[in-house]
C-alpha cells in the first residue's frame, strides 16, 4: 500500500486554512501520500474563481509543519506554493476542497475551490477541486466525505487521466453508504440565473450590499453534474482550460458563395 502512494500532494482550498473540509481532505490525502503539504488562504475566498493578487503584498505565515496560511486567493496559494513554499519539493497533485456546497453548473466559472485546480493545471500539475453538496454549512457530512474520498483519490491516480484537465469532483449530500455509485458527468448548462441584491445600511446610516447568485438547476440534463447529485451519485467532470469553440463560419473580411 505504502509503495502505491503518491509521493507529495498539495493541498489548497477557498473556505480557509481553519475551514472543516480542509481537515476532511488532509485527513484523506494522508492515506494516499507520503507527504501532504497545506497552504491556504488565510479567510473564507468563496467566489474568487482564478483569481490572483498583483495590488496588494501577500503575507505568508507558517501554521505548522508543511502548513501556512496566506494573505490572498486559493490560486495565490497555488502560486506561491509552486514557485516559492514548495520551490524545491514540487507537488505531484493539487487537492483543493472539500468544499462546503457543490460546485456545480455555471459554479465552476467563480469557484476559488476549481480557480486553484485550474491554476495548477496551468502551471502544469495534475489538479482536482473537491465539493460536498449539501443542505446547510452548518451541517456537512465530513465524516462521508473521509470515508469515500481515499478510495476515490487513489483509484484517479491508478487510472489516469488527461493532466491537462482538472477534475471536479462533487459528493452527494448523503451517508456513505447510501452514495449509488460514481459516474463522469459534465457541468449543467445555464444554472446560474441571475444575482439578488440586499440594501442594507450600517450604523453609521451608510448603505452597504449584499450579493447572492439565484441558480435554476430544473432542466439539467441527465449526464450532467446536477443531475448525478440529484440521484445520490459522485460526480466527476473533466475541465479545461481552453474555452474556445469551433466557429463554422468563413474567414473574417472575406465573401463566401452566397454573398457572390
Amino acid at each position: 500500500m505504502s509503495a502505491a502512494k503518491h509521493k507529495r500532494i498539495l493541498i489548497t482550498n477557498d473556505d480557509g486554512f481553519d475551514a472543516p473540509g480542509i481537515a476532511a481532505l488532509i485527513d484523506a490525502a494522508q492515506k494516499i501520500s507520503e507527504e501532504v503539504w497545506v497552504i491556504a488562504p488565510h479567510l473564507d475566498q468563496s467566489g474568487t474563481g482564478q483569481s490572483f493578487t498583483i495590488n496588494n503584498p501577500l503575507r505568508v505565515t507558517q501554521r505548522g509543519d508543511r502548513q501556512w496560511d496566506i494573505s490572498g486567493t486559493p490560486s495565490d496559494c497555488v502560486i506561491m506554493g509552486l514557485s516559492h513554499v514548495m520551490r524545491d519539493t514540487p507537488p505531484d497533485l493539487i487537492l483543493s476542497g472539500v468544499n462546503v456546497g457543490s460546485n456545480t453548473g455555471d459554479d465552476i466559472n467563480v469557484s476559488g475551490t476549481l480557480g486553484a485546480a485550474f491554476t495548477g493545471v496551468m502551471l502544469g500539475v495534475p489538479s482536482m477541486g473537491i465539493s460536498l453538496d449539501c443542505a446547510s454549512r452548518k451541517v456537512a457530512r465530513w465524516d462521508m466525505a473521509r470515508e469515500v474520498l481515499p478510495e476515490i483519490l487513489a483509484s484517479l491516480l491508478r487510472e489516469g487521466w488527461d493532466k491537462n484537465h482538472c477534475l471536479s469532483i462533487n459528493l452527494p449530500d448523503l451517508p456513505a453508504d447510501e452514495i449509488k455509485g460514481i459516474c463522469w458527468t459534465h457541468p449543467a448548462h445555464h444554472t446560474m440565473t441571475s444575482f439578488t441584491i440586499q440594501q442594507r445600511e450600517d450604523l453609521r446610516e451608510k448603505d452597504y450590499f449584499w450579493l447572492y447568485p439565484n441558480s435554476d438547476e430544473s432542466h439539467a440534463d441527465p449526464n450532467s453534474d446536477v443531475a448525478a447529485l440529484a440521484r445520490g451519485q459522485i460526480s466527476i467532470s473533466a475541465l479545461t482550460l481552453d474555452r474556445s469553440v469551433s466557429v463554422i463560419a468563413a474567414p473574417l473580411g472575406r465573401k463566401t458563395a452566397n454573398d457572390e
